[in-house]
């Protein structure tokens, strides 16, 4: 009795979703009398579109399926465990577990002694309206990895204007800015220059008064807030940083190359997505930095891919998204093996390949240096 009602179930469901679908298509065919008829190529597109749409949808009831059949088989009450989950997001239980899961983290880590992570988003205008949004999406790839490593790191993106494309793109996200911040990772709308002009002139002599003040930015209140959000950016959590702090900017331009991560050194990746379009871009905005802003010293450097790899034909150009990963496993490595680091996490498409002689690097004294 239960399947075919299960039967009856699915094709309401099924036929519902057809008439849905066929309402939609209606909706989208129609166009005002002023607009232009849509080409052949145009028309592959929206095709295409609509095929991608209808297999996600049905991939997405197939997984639904297979979870209520594992479900059964394990004898658990989805329905039950559905209800126990609203009445612990009421009480704010699951709220209370993450933060804590969170914080043990960040302890265990050391994320306040760790090097730090800037996305400098100062590239906008020279961007297409898609690769912004490609932007958008890299910094959000970027955020879930460090709110789940083990070993997050305090990141800070600068240049997130309000009205920008950017901004709104990330504004749609549940939780943004407020949640962020309280996750170690700072949007702010000033550029590099204000943010780091701003912190480097307020360097952090004492110890304790770096941990306490590193402790408040990363506690955040019942509500997913973090203490002092709602104030205008100048006001909101700048990086508290230690004497001598330096600033290193990632370009694959750069002469320089990294042979370890120092951690009290800022490392700063240009937001940057044009499909090598945009030749120099990153190095001459470091540059530029450094020459118009005497007190605000900036190096260059590169990842060391040359000399531990083997592109063959594939691009050297990686996504914002892609450098932070390969610092974040760097550092899950023990600041050694870049190899690995990098091997874990550009995808086989690349069809890169270590060369033989780096496999095996003896551990040097300058690693994982404070």
């Amino acid at each position: 009795m239960e399947k075919s009602d299960d039967k009856i179930s699915q094709s309401e469901t099924a036929a519902a979703s057809v008439a849905v679908d066929a309402t939609t298509t209606k909706e989208q065919n129609t166009t005002k009398e002023d607009d232009p008829p849509l080409s052949k190529k145009a028309l592959k597109r929206r095709k295409r579109w609509e095929k991608a749409l209808e297999i996600k949808k049905r991939r997405k009831e197939q997984s639904k399926e297979i979870r209520r059949i594992k479900a059964q088989n394990e004898g658990r009450d989805l329905d039950a465990e559905r209800e126990q989950q609203k009445q612990n997001e009421k009480e704010g239980k699951g709220w209370a577990k993450r933060e804590k899961l969170w914080r043990e983290r960040c302890s265990k880590g050391n994320i306040d002694e760790s090097f730090r992570v800037c996305f400098d988003c100062n590239f906008e205008d020279q961007m297409t309206w898609k690769e912004v949004n490609s932007l958008s999406l890299q910094l959000r790839y970027a955020y879930a990895m460090n709110r789940k490593s083990p070993m997050p790191l305090h990141v800070h993106v600068t240049g997130v204007k309000s009205g920008c494309d950017t901004r709104k793109h990330l504004e749609k996200i549940d939780g943004f800015p407020d949640r962020w911040a309280g996750r170690a990772y700072h949007v702010h709308e000033g550029s590099l220059e204000d943010v780091y002009g701003s912190a480097l002139s307020n360097v952090v002599t004492s110890k304790d008064e770096d941990d306490k003040q590193e402790g408040d930015d990363n506690a955040a209140k019942s509500d997913g807030k973090e203490e002092g959000t709602d104030k205008d950016d100048s006001q909101q959590s700048q990086p508290k940083l230690r004497p001598n702090h330096q600033l290193v900017y990632l370009t694959g331009d750069s002469e320089n190359t990294l042979s370890t991560l120092d951690n009290n050194t800022t490392y700063i990746i240009g937001g940057i997505v044009d499909r090598n379009r945009l030749k120099r871009a990153a190095i001459e905005r470091a540059e530029a930095i450094g020459s118009n802003n005497s007190t605000l010293p900036i190096k260059t450097a590169r990842l060391p891919l040359d000399e531990h790899f083997d592109f063959k034909g594939s691009t050297r150009v990686l996504t914002c998204n892609h450098v932070f990963e390969i610092l974040l496993k760097y550092r899950e490595n023990g600041y050694k093996d870049w190899g690995g680091a990098v091997m874990s996490v550009l995808p086989d498409r690349k069809d890169i390949h270590e060369k033989e002689e780096k496999k095996d690097e003896p551990k040097t004294d300058e690693e994982g240096k404070s």
